[in-house]
């Protein structure tokens, strides 16, 4: 007849079953997995190691991200967050000069002047550009054919 037993090596338990104790089903019940936390704790406080940051608050601009994110997260203003143009412009301005590290997308990404543009707002435009971004669409001398500004594309027309 076999029998169960456990043996300790070291640090280490070797637990030697039987056949019969794998046909029983386990009677262990396990506690229910805890909901892990997101950017900001229960307690309201800023979670710099969630995953969902990316590793911004590490880095050549770390410092720069975790004072801009907790102006945001602390701002009472309205709206949101207008009270820290300097902390993100200052943020903005390191990660420009580390585009390797902060540019993932490993291409020419235009998102990364939206901002700079958004910023350099004139009355009637955005980005020193004309509000309406069809505007500068021309056709190019009545045939079936759109020519987009800034470009050689031609487009058929609908």
């Amino acid at each position: 007849m076999s029998f169960s037993y456990c043996k300790e090596y070291g640090k280490d338990k070797v637990i030697f079953v039987t056949k019969e104790d794998h046909a029983t089903p386990s009677t262990i019940e396990l506690p229910p997995p805890e909901k892990p936390e997101g950017v900001i704790t229960k307690d309201g406080k800023i979670n710099w190691s969630c995953p969902c940051l990316g590793g911004m608050a590490t880095g050549p601009c770390g410092v720069d991200f975790r004072e801009a994110f907790s102006c945001f997260q602390n701002s009472t203003a309205d709206p949101k967050g207008s009270d820290c143009y300097d902390a993100f412009t200052k943020m903005r301005d390191c990660f420009q000069k580390y585009p390797t590290v902060y540019n993932k997308s490993g291409g020419d990404d235009d998102d990364d002047d939206g901002l700079s543009e958004a910023l350099d707002t004139d009355a009637g435009s955005v980005g020193g550009q004309n509000a309406d971004p069809l505007a500068d669409v021309g056709n190019n001398g009545g045939g079936d054919e759109l020519v987009a500004p800034n470009s050689s594309s031609v487009v058929p027309k609908a």
